[in-house]
């Protein structure tokens, strides 16, 4: 395969037990993810690992979602896309202390039917 271009990645590689779907649940990022609609791919994280969107854990049970840079020797800028919500800056410690995953993915969905009807399989 030639050097520029990788490899795909293995669509097995996405069931990892090391990943987890957790469901868009706020308007924060809307119009990008739409809530209660579209799902995200997260990465646990414990830290910081670069520019990104994050879930944080709110205090009220329920992870949101976050963009999250550097605010250039302040700590870290958290803001959603929906200019409704307000940003924050954030001490990378303190921000260690609430953050849960990193998105890897974005699952949006375009026809809930099947979702619907689908049922997990009982072991």
């Amino acid at each position: 395969m030639n050097a520029l271009i990788p490899a795909p990645i293995p669509a097995e590689n996405i069931f990892s037990s090391k990943f987890r779907v957790h469901p868009v649940m706020s308007d924060g990022m809307e119009p990008e993810l739409k809530a209660r609609r579209d799902y995200v791919l997260l990465a646990p994280v414990s830290s910081y690992v670069g520019e990104g969107v994050y879930a944080i854990y709110d205090g009220f049970g329920v992870p949101e979602l976050f963009r999250v840079t550097s605010a250039f020797g302040k700590g870290l800028r958290l803001f959603r896309d929906s200019k409704r919500y307000q940003e924050y800056v954030l001490s990378i410690e303190k921000f260690e202390e609430v953050v849960v995953g990193f998105v890897i993915a974005d699952i949006k969905v375009k026809d809930e039917r099947f979702l619907r009807e689908a049922a997990p399989e009982r072991a």
